[in-house]
């Protein structure tokens, strides 16, 4: 082509020397909000899954081993008379003192520690059986016997999920929007900086495309630049966050880990910020030189 000898020395402008390092601050952000946002969805599917077909019935600690073990065997045959009880399965001793124990310590495991009958039901919600109806079939059977069905309050705390993945959504979506008017910024910089260059250029018959694609081409290399360090700034503090996460110990919430399809979507934020950054840069590029004919 006969005007590369004409082209844009754009990687020499003071306006390039700060723009990698804004877009590496915009992509660490991004990238964290991005992992947040996909571990929260992690916990909340945990929960979403629990809130569909499950209800628990808690039996009190009897007088004796032999007491607690009658009561769960009236109540499981009683389950299966129940139209909407799909199945009934009771939680181990061991698998309920692992429940308690992040809130009891060592206590949890104590054979000295009264702990009730849990048994685990799944049921048919299209059956319309409530908690309220099977509490009510259990209790003349097994005094004291209560019911819970998780989706009370499940629901409420997926919602709170869900709409805590919303605020990170939009997050990101707030700084693409701050990427965008950043390089919008810098190109009618450059554009304002080497406007007599420009004119030369379209003196001598270069059309606005063949300036704009050396802007975008610009934009593209800054893009990857400040993509690349953002994700290495981003990593340590990814990898120290999960190293957290998995030595908590259980509670309340179930744990999650920055898994493989985590770091496949952190690492798409590159070259999508570099192709944001050059598609913006072409547009900004082709919108002025119409104004400026």
């Amino acid at each position: 082509m006969r005007f590369r000898q004409l082209n844009l020395a754009l990687e020499k402008d003071d306006t390039n020397r700060f723009l990698p390092w804004l877009i590496a601050f915009m992509v660490l952000l991004a990238a964290l909000s991005i992992a947040g946002m996909l571990m929260l969805h992690q916990i909340s599917g945990v929960f979403e899954h629990g809130i569909q077909d499950t209800m628990t019935v808690q039996i009190p600690a009897g007088e004796n081993i032999e007491a607690d073990e009658k009561n769960v065997s009236e109540a499981l045959e009683a389950l299966k008379k129940v139209d909407g009880v799909l199945s009934s399965n009771r939680i181990s001793a061991g698998e309920i003192s692992r429940l308690l124990k992040p809130w009891l310590g060592e206590t949890a495991g104590s054979d000295g520690l009264p702990l009730p009958q849990i048994i685990d039901v799944e049921v048919d919600r299209s059956s319309n059986l409530t908690a309220e109806k099977l509490n009510d079939f259990l209790s003349p059977l097994i005094p004291g016997a209560t019911v819970d069905d998780h989706s009370v309050w499940l629901t409420s705390l997926v919602d709170t999920l869900h709409s805590t993945e919303l605020i990170a959504l939009s997050v990101v979506f707030l700084i693409t929007l701050a990427t965008i008017g950043t390089v919008v910024f810098t190109t009618r910089t450059g554009m304002g900086i080497h406007r007599q260059t420009i004119e030369v250029l379209h003196f001598v018959g270069a059309q606005d495309e063949f300036i704009a694609r050396q802007f975008a081409t610009r934009a593209f290399i800054v893009g990857l630049q400040g993509g690349i360090v953002g994700i290495l700034l981003a990593a340590p503090i990814l990898y120290l966050f999960d190293y957290i996460l998995r030595n908590l110990e259980e509670g309340l919430l179930p744990r999650a880990s920055l898994d493989i399809s985590i770091w496949i979507s952190v690492g798409v934020i590159v070259p999508a910020v570099a192709l944001i950054a050059m598609m913006t840069a072409r547009s900004t590029v082709l919108k002025t030189l119409k104004k400026m004919v």
